[in-house]
C-alpha cells in the first residue's frame, strides 16, 4: 500500500499531517488484505464521520476496474429509512465508475436499470445486495454522530475505521474503536487518509 494510505495496526496510531489525493492503486494492498473472503466491508468515519465516502469511492473504483460489481451503501441513508426495503431494478443510482452504483439512491440522482438476480422480495436488504454484487462497500458514519451505524456495520464481513491524519486524535481513535467492537464489528484495523 501506498504511504499516503496504509492500514495501521489497531494501537500506537501516530497521525502525520499531510496534502496529498490517492493515487491510482493506492487501495490495492487493502482490497488484496478485506476482500479475499469478505464481500462487504463497512468504512467508518472517526469524530466528525470525514474521510469514510471519500474512501468508500476509492475502493469501489479500484474494485470496478478489477471487474467486480460493487455497491456502496451510504448508511446515513439507511438509518432514516423505517423499514429497509429490499433494493428494487430502479433503486440504484450510477456511481464514478463502470460496474459502481449507490443504493440506496440519493432523491434526484439519475436512477439506472439494474437487472437484479434475485426476484424482489424474497430477501432481506443485505443478503439481496450479497447476490446481486461481488464488492458491499457500507460508507458509516462515526459511531458518536449516528449510534445506529454501529449496528449495520457490524453487519458487514470486516470494518475499517478511516482516520484522518492531524485531526482525528488517538483518544477519538480508541474511543469508537472500543464503541465499535462492543456493538459486535468485526474491526480489521483504520485506514489513515491525509487531509487535502
Amino acid at each position: 500500500m501506498s504511504r499516503i494510505y496504509a492500514v495501521l495496526e489497531k494501537a500506537g496510531i501516530e497521525p502525520v499531517p499531510g496534502a496529498t489525493v490517492a493515487p491510482r492503486g493506492a487501495y490495492l494492498e487493502l482490497i488484496r488484505r478485506l476482500f479475499q473472503t469478505a464481500a462487504a466491508v463497512a468504512i467508518v468515519g472517526t469524530g466528525s464521520g470525514q474521510g469514510a465516502a471519500g474512501v468508500c469511492e476509492g475502493i469501489a473504483a479500484e474494485l470496478a476496474a478489477s471487474g467486480n460489481r460493487v455497491v456502496v451503501v451510504p448508511v446515513d441513508t439507511l438509518l432514516r429509512m423505517n423499514p429497509v426495503p429490499v433494493p428494487g431494478e430502479t433503486a440504484y443510482a450510477p456511481g464514478p465508475a463502470q460496474n459502481v452504483w449507490f443504493w440506496p439512491a440519493p432523491s434526484g440522482a439519475p436512477i439506472e436499470f439494474f437487472k437484479s438476480r434475485v426476484p424482489v422480495g424474497t430477501h432481506n436488504w443485505l443478503d439481496s445486495l450479497r447476490l446481486n454484487f461481488n464488492s458491499i462497500l457500507l460508507d458509516c458514519p462515526a459511531p458518536e454522530t449516528a449510534p445506529g451505524s454501529a449496528e449495520i456495520a457490524a453487519m458487514a464481513d470486516s470494518a475499517v475505521l478511516a482516520v484522518v491524519a492531524g485531526l482525528t486524535t488517538k483518544r477519538q481513535i480508541r474511543r469508537d474503536q472500543s464503541a465499535l467492537r462492543s456493538g459486535g464489528v468485526k474491526l480489521a484495523g483504520c485506514i489513515l487518509i491525509e487531509r487535502r
